[in-house]
Order: structure tokens, then C-alpha cells, then sequence
């Protein structure tokens, strides 16, 4: 073979595994999945270098990832449990960053006439123990309960906040603490699959994430304005509504991630809790974690 034709195969090879792009990933929460992508491309067009892989999975997959040193960042709509504490500590140093604040919306079909529901409705809906529309001023047919899968952080919240009544109280949260989802529950693993089971059901009801009920998926479902006693005003879900906390069913979004493990971590992570990924935060549907940038200029 030609000398100069190998020499040339050579340095192209050369040339392209040096300019292959390193990769961040980031693994877990569905609820998070969109907002992720569209603070990764803000982030990309300033360091386009780095190619950034948003997975799902849940956040308990995310977690899990991250313990097993699969992933650079775990995503997750809930805190840590003590035990994932502990593993995550015997990794080395671990940071827990607030990126957003979301609220769970519940979720029906469009053309169903239910526009609100409380804590406690919503309780015996989920667990089985109200199996008719009727019996909460709806159109008379069978309920169909759709879940997210164990891997859900919003699942997670969802079961301890609302179906064991943890927010109206601890008294309330034991007398409920082995109430369990219906076993007629129709599991999905991420968001799209919960909005098109709403959507072909018209007797389904559901929850995820307010950003992904209020924007990717607000044609084929419906939020319910949701009150936690019943005897205080029904709130709709919406950016406002968290800000202000007159909406009770919102919980924080976080970024897990070892802080010895890379420069491009510590960077992405810094744009994203940074002024331009807030923005970003709040463009995707979501509240964002810090206070605007507030600009003082001097007295002329």
C-alpha cells in the first residue's frame, strides 16, 4: 500500500479520536427529563465540546447509577433516603444541589367533567377505596387508577404525601401508614406512557410533574385544581401558584453528584444553578431554585 495513503489513514484516525467530544451524563427523574435537555443545550452552545446524554429511568434509577459510578449526575424529585446517604458517603464527597421547585399535578382525561379534587379524595381514589366517578361528583363510571412504577421519585412523594395523608398531618399519616396503591392500578414507567394511558381512558386518572402536565403534555391530559383538606380554596397548579405556596403539593428537584469526579461536572452544575440555567428552569415550566439576578446600577 501507497506510504503516504497510510500516513494519511493514520492522521485521520488521529484526528478523530481527538476530536471525539467527552460525554456528561445525567441519569433519573423523569419529571426532570425535558427541563435537563433544555438547560443542556443552553449549556452546549457555549461549550460544544461536551456532548450531554439526559436518561431517565426515575430517580431511583438515578440514584442507583450514581452509587454505582454509571452515571456523572443523578437526577431526582425527591431527597435522599438515609440509606442511599450512607452509600453515596462511603464514595467519597457528595453534593446535593436544589435545581427547581415542581408541583405534582393530578391528571384526567380532557373531556372529564372533575375539575378539582382533595388530599383526601385523592387518597381513596388511589388506593381503591372510591372506585366510581360518582362518589366525588363525577360522571357515573369505574375509575381507572394509572401509577408510575417504583423507580418513580414522584411516585415516592405521591404515596407518601397524598395517599398516606402525610400532609395534613402526623396523626393522619399514621392511621394511614399501610394504606397501599389500588392493586387494579395500571403501572407506566415515565411520563409520556402516564399522559397516553390518560388519554385513551377518558375514566383514567393519573399525577406527574406540573411542568410536564402544563406544557409537553398538556394537550392529552387534564390538571385538577387540588385542595389538601377540602375545606380550603382548590388551587390550580401553576408556576405562581408554587412561588407562592398557595399551591400544597410541590416538592424540590435536585442534582446529586460526587464532587471529586471531573471539572465538566462542577461546570454544567454551575451554569445550571447559575442565572442562564435558572432562566432556562423557568422557561421549561418549572420554578426556579434561586432568586433572579437583580442588577443595581449606581445614581446618576
Amino acid at each position: 500500500m501507497n506510504k503516504c495513503l497510510i500516513y494519511g489513514l493514520i492522521a485521520s484516525v488521529l484526528l478523530t479520536a481527538n476530536c471525539k467530544k467527552d460525554t456528561l451524563t445525567i441519569t433519573g427523574s423523569e419529571t426532570m427529563h425535558t427541563m435537563l435537555e433544555v438547560v443542556s443545550q443552553g449549556y452546549n452552545k457555549e461549550h460544544s465540546s461536551l456532548e450531554i446524554q439526559v436518561i431517565g429511568g426515575g430517580s431511583f434509577e438515578g440514584v442507583s447509577k450514581l452509587v454505582e459510578g454509571k452515571t456523572d449526575i443523578a437526577a431526582s424529585s425527591r431527597a435522599l433516603t438515609s440509606e442511599e446517604t450512607r452509600e453515596l458517603e462511603k464514595k467519597g464527597r457528595f453534593e446535593n444541589v436544589l435545581l427547581a421547585y415542581d408541583g405534582i399535578a393530578l391528571i384526567v382525561h380532557p373531556q372529564n367533567k372533575i375539575a378539582k379534587i382533595s388530599l383526601v379524595d385523592a387518597s381513596k381514589v388511589f388506593s381503591g377505596a372510591i372506585t366510581d366517578w360518582s362518589q366525588i361528583g363525577g360522571t357515573p363510571g369505574p375509575i381507572q387508577v394509572v401509577i408510575r412504577n417504583d423507580k418513580s421519585g414522584t411516585a415516592a412523594y405521591f404515596d407518601t404525601h397524598v395517599l398516606k395523608q402525610k400532609d395534613i398531618g402526623e396523626k393522619e399519616f399514621k392511621a394511614n401508614k399501610n394504606v397501599q396503591f389500588t392493586f387494579a392500578a395500571q403501572i407506566v414507567s415515565n411520563n409520556d406512557e402516564m399522559a397516553n394511558a390518560i388519554q385513551k381512558n377518558p375514566n383514567a386518572i393519573g399525577f406527574m410533574g406540573m411542568g410536564s402536565a402544563q406544557i409537553e403534555n398538556k394537550s392529552k391530559v387534564k390538571a385538577l385544581a387540588y385542595s389538601k383538606t377540602g375545606k380550603d380554596p382548590f388551587i390550580e397548579p401553576s408556576i405562581n401558584n408554587v412561588y407562592n405556596r398557595s399551591y400544597k403539593l410541590s416538592r424540590g428537584l435536585y442534582l446529586f453528584y460526587l464532587s471529586d469526579r471531573g471539572k465538566k461536572i462542577d461546570e454544567f452544575i454551575s451554569f445550571a444553578t447559575g442565572e442562564e440555567g435558572q432562566v432556562l428552569v423557568l422557561k421549561s415550566g418549572y420554578l426556579r431554585a434561586t432568586l433572579p439576578t437583580v442588577e443595581v446600577q449606581a445614581p446618576k
